[in-house]
């Protein structure tokens, strides 16, 4: 019984519409993904990672908060004003799937690895850069936590028109 009413559920949220991942992101470039649900553009892959054929490639790197604001402000730029997602909008990538070992759309964002990422804002009112997603398994989120993290960089849809990422990065 609960497996059937998991399969209707599954199935009833299959169709309804934008929301869902196939309609949710589009691919601008090969390194981008548009995520029409929120209005950003991700980078692909974690920072240390290369997209390649469908894959990112390579380790993602982990760093400090410090770190990780340096190699924003070392990427961004007028086209591209990369920044650290907000905690919600981060979160908003879970997709928990028991049939996987991880917990977002693989198609737009491969080779995702397990581990906290870096977050702009927090919530529940803890204080700024203390709340994480974990991607990993079935996914999970965590404050007041502190380390060497890894990091997804996103920048406003509307802010960044023509913004295109280099192969390398």
């Amino acid at each position: 019984m609960k497996r059937a009413l998991l399969a209707i559920l599954a199935l009833t949220l299959g169709t309804l519409g934008p929301g869902h991942a196939g309609e949710r992101f589009s691919f601008p470039a090969e390194t981008l993904v548009e995520d029409s649900a929120k209005g950003l553009v991700w980078m692909r892959c974690s920072l240390g990672q290369r997209f390649h054929e469908g894959r990112c490639l390579g380790e993602a790197e982990r760093l400090s908060l410090n770190d990780a604001e340096a190699r924003l402000d070392t990427l961004a730029t007028a086209a591209c004003p990369w920044r650290l997602p907000r905690f919600f909008e981060m979160r908003s990538l879970l997709q928990a799937d028991e049939s996987r070992n991880v917990a977002i759309d693989s198609t737009a964002f491969p080779d995702t690895p397990s581990g906290w990422y870096w977050n702009q804002v927090s919530a529940g009112g803890h204080s700024q850069q203390d709340c994480f997603v974990d991607f990993g398994g079935q996914g999970r989120t965590r404050c007041n936590m502190a380390g060497q993290f890894h990091l997804r960089a996103v920048m406003d849809a509307d802010a960044s028109p023509g913004c295109r990422l280099s192969e390398g990065n």
